[in-house]
């Protein structure tokens, strides 16, 4: 192993976590915009919206070990958000 290979995968890490927490936080205001469409009184389709929530959910699961705690307040947020939404939806 030579002494830039360490960087290298740090760096890879970083990046990985990086993006992931974009894309976790890109839910975010995709739920806070359903969640503002819902409360105007719009109609709003989650068609996608799970499949892009696995897709999220297990890229947490490979997430490098120093942004574990930063990926599990973003899922916590999107929990709380998803719930917010949920309780606003009218019943099928």
């Amino acid at each position: 192993m030579t002494p830039s290979e360490p960087l290298a995968a740090h760096a890879w890490q970083a990046r990985q976590a990086a993006g992931l927490l974009a894309a976790l936080e890109a839910m975010e205001g995709t739920l806070a915009l359903a969640e503002a469409l819902l409360d105007q009184g719009r109609r709003i389709d989650l068609v996608g919206l799970e499949a892009e929530m696995e897709r999220l959910c297990v890229a947490s699961l490979a997430a490098p070990q120093g942004a574990l705690g930063a990926v599990r307040l973003k899922l916590e947020a999107l929990l709380r958000a998803l719930d917010r939404l949920r309780a606003g939806l009218a019943p099928p």
